[in-house]
């Protein structure tokens, strides 16, 4: 890592200061996440990069003493990079794949991508992500009796490319074909290596033509902000901003715009008469893809929100000399994320049809001729409704979507204790509205989900059924496991859309909440001249409402934040060693000797907290309080299998045909069959989530560490200094497991 910061400034005359300033920085990581180092197969970005550079002059003018100007121009460049360089250069007929095949490679070295679930990942894609950052800035300061104005307006043109390829020759092999029961897992049934073994794999895709697209986004915000001394105890703070924070356009309009549930279906006229006498609802098909640019759709990803507006105040009050009460309120928009850059159809990948009855029966031999009906290309938005059809494809709801906000607030005291300590007790509390959210969108009614559920009555295998393909040979569905298939299931046929595979997460809706609430005291004090200290304690709660436990019935997901953290508790210190001129030691020096023990500053900083709530299994309902008793991370701990012991083991698996009985490994750890032991019924296929997202009842490994340094500033001569420092970080090399994903929260692996 290098990090490099020029600064250089300029006074012109008493009114006029200029400055220009370049930083750039490079972080560049050489690391195999599988063990294979620098050999074919590596998984791991190598080398992953992260390089910076910006540009910033800045100009200040002093029109008259009471108004100031100032003007600023930026560029930012971001980079980051990921080759996976140590796989290029093999040879793939070594693996003995078709030559068919790999003619039609970019490269006929590259590698590919093997994943076996389980186990380590062989070889890596090329991925290379380039922002560029172009701003200009400006604001007028006026002052005005008892205030002081600031206008000022904030102008941004943002470009994001992305020059990934994508896992152009990607395979996945599961436990699928070797367990006991082809769409149920548990513990111990089924290897995906064995699987392999076979032959046979689960999933496999060829992409050779990514797409490298170039988005533009215009960001533009004009505000005011007036500070106002309304009397000598009284201050407010009042503002107001507003953005225009644009959605991205493609440069070359290749992007979708959204998904229209109502435009007729090219597909339903390839239908034979026979299927839509067996199937009546495919008579009038409908739904597709919309493209931006494209019969009469916006180039935007998204509608433009012009309700952006944001107001501010802030106001401090000197109750007496030593108390002072101050409170304030923001509205904040917040920034989208990338969802919206979908390109379904600009670039295109090619499926192995691995099963012609859902995954019931392999096809055997599969690698030895992977794409027996070619390789799909891009077709762009020429097919319209029927792009990707036989697909699951994600898609963003631009004409619902609106700019999320939050409301910013906070109350409390300052309160000046002795002459030298200050504390300091407020509420700061937020509430996150319209924050994105997502939302299975092509599945059936609820009332025909309540056919499939055991816990409504239903059945899997029901909905597993397995009918005939009407899509089977439709030239629409060339390249999928559609265009091949004799059967399809019951469920499957029974989605509003049945022409797409798979639910269709629908992106951009605004049903998202975040709520946050904490008390946070600070107290600083100057213990003697050479010492500070200052501490910080924050107690607070922080719930989500994301995603959805049962998008059938609508029944929304709510539980704790992934970062809520109950305590946190911080605290520095600051010691000026009290050696040299007008110190306790030293007073007198002079000289050489001055410059050698003077100027000497050790610092503290330590920061402890609770640990972030665990994940909670999606696929079980929670009988009893499911820790372990005595479990956790202060608790004890299974020092023979070297484990730290969180979630009870004692499972229950419900199978699709409705019988109930223990994991294996549960009557192996000592649960034995009475079901007042068991702390978990895991569900059968069909039922919706019946646990929030995560718990607070297990949280991962708290976060404790204590950094210090030792600096020393001498003064050369009256325009030069110089600064030695010396760093430690974790100086008591305390460990942290928290940035791991926690317990293992799969009731279907042994160590759950």
């Amino acid at each position: 890592f290098y990090n490099l910061i020029l600064k250089f400034d300029w006074n012109f005359g008493d009114k006029h200061r200029a400055f220009f300033r370049h930083a750039s920085n490079d972080r560049t990581e050489d690391r195999a996440v599988n063990n294979i180092d620098n050999k074919p197969g590596t998984n791991g970005q190598q080398p992953f990069q992260r390089i910076n550079d910006a540009y910033v002059a800045d100009w200040v003018s002093t029109l008259t003493p009471t108004l100031i100007l100032n003007v600023r121009a930026s560029y930012n460049r971001f980079i980051e990079t990921g080759r996976g360089q140590a796989n290029t250069d093999f040879d793939l007929a070594s693996l003995g794949l078709p030559s068919s095949l790999i003619s039609k490679l970019p490269s006929p070295t590259y590698f590919g991508e093997w994943t076996f679930d389980g186990y380590s990942t062989l070889g890596r894609y090329q991925s290379i992500n380039i922002t560029n950052n172009y701003g200009i800035m400006s604001n007028v300061t006026k002052i005005w009796g008892s205030h002081t104005m600031k206008f000022g307006a904030d102008l941004r043109r943002v470009h994001y490319i992305q020059n990934n390829s994508g896992s152009i020759l990607y395979f996945r092999a599961t436990k699928n074909w070797t367990q006991r029961l082809f769409n149920q897992a548990e513990a111990n049934a089924g290897d995906s290596y064995a699987s392999f073994l076979l032959g046979v794999q689960n999933s496999a895709s060829y992409s050779n033509y990514p797409l490298y697209p170039f988005f533009q986004q215009w960001y533009f915000s004009p505000y005011f902000q007036d500070d106002w001394k309304v009397s000598r105890r009284l201050t407010l703070n009042l503002g107001l901003r507003w953005d225009y924070n644009a959605a991205p356009s493609e440069k070359y309009d290749r992007m979708n715009r959204g998904f229209d549930p109502n435009v007729n279906s090219p597909v339903a006229g390839q239908i034979p008469a026979s299927m839509i006498t067996a199937y009546p609802q495919l008579a009038n098909l409908k739904g597709g893809l919309l493209f931006a640019g494209v019969g009469g759709q916006p180039r935007l990803a998204a509608n433009d929100d012009l309700n952006n507006w944001q107001p501010r105040i802030g106001a401090a009050f000197s109750i007496n000399d030593r108390l002072v009460m101050r409170g304030g309120y923001g509205l904040y928009m917040m920034n989208a994320n990338n969802n919206y850059m979908q390109t379904a159809g600009f670039s295109t990948t090619t499926p192995m049809v691995v099963s012609n009855d859902a995954n019931r029966t392999p096809v055997a031999n599969v690698l030895s001729n992977p794409y027996p009906n070619g390789i799909n290309t891009p077709t762009g938005a020429a097919l319209g409704a029927a792009t990707f059809v036989g697909r699951n494809q994600t898609w963003f709801n631009g004409d619902a979507f609106h700019t999320p906000y939050v409301h910013q607030f906070s109350f409390g005291f300052q309160y000046q204790l002795t002459n030298t300590a200050t504390i300091d007790t407020s509420y700061v509390g937020s509430r996150t509205v319209g924050a994105n959210d997502e939302k299975d969108f092509n599945i059936p009614s609820a009332a025909f989900r309540k056919q499939c559920n055991l816990q409504e009555g239903g059945s899997p295998v029901f909905c597993d059924a397995q009918l005939t393909n009407p899509f089977k040979r439709l030239d629409a569905f060339a390249g999928t496991s559609f265009y091949t298939a004799n059967t399809l299931s019951r469920f499957q046929l029974n989605r509003p859309y049945p022409q797409f595979n798979g639910n269709m997460l629908e992106q951009g809706l605004n049903t998202s909440k975040i709520w946050y609430n904490s008390l946070q005291i600070n107290y600083n004090q100057r213990v003697s001249k050479n010492v500070m200290f200052q501490a910080n304690y924050t107690w607070s709660k922080m719930m989500e409402k994301w995603g959805y436990n049962d998008a059938f019935n609508d029944v929304a997901q709510q539980g704790l934040y992934y970062n809520d953290r109950g305590h946190i508790f911080k605290f520095n210190t600051v010691y000026e060693l009290p050696f040299g001129r007008n110190q306790k030691f030293g007073a007198g020096a002079t000289g050489l000797v001055n410059k050698l023990i003077s100027g000497w500053q050790v610092t503290t900083y330590y920061n402890n907290s609770s640990g972030e709530p665990n994940d909670l299994p999606g696929n079980v309902i929670m009988l009893k309080d499911p820790r372990t008793p005595g479990g956790g991370w202060d608790g004890s701990t299974d020092w023979k299998a070297h484990q730290v012991v969180g979630w009870n083991p004692c499972v229950l698996r419900q199978t699709n045909d409705g019988k109930i009985a223990p994991q294996s490994y549960s009557l192996a750890k000592g649960c034995g069959t009475d079901p007042a032991n068991y702390a978990w019924l895991q569900t059968a296929g069909y039922a919706p989530r019946y646990t929030p997202r995560r718990s607070g009842q297990i949280r991962k490994h708290h976060a404790f560490t204590m950094d210090a340094s030792l600096s020393k500033m001498t003064q050369i001569t009256e325009r030069l200094k110089v600064q030695f420092r010396a760093e430690a970080f974790n100086v008591m090399n305390h460990n942290f497991y928290g940035r791991n994903n926690g317990f293992i929260t799969d009731p279907n692996n042994v160590n759950f």
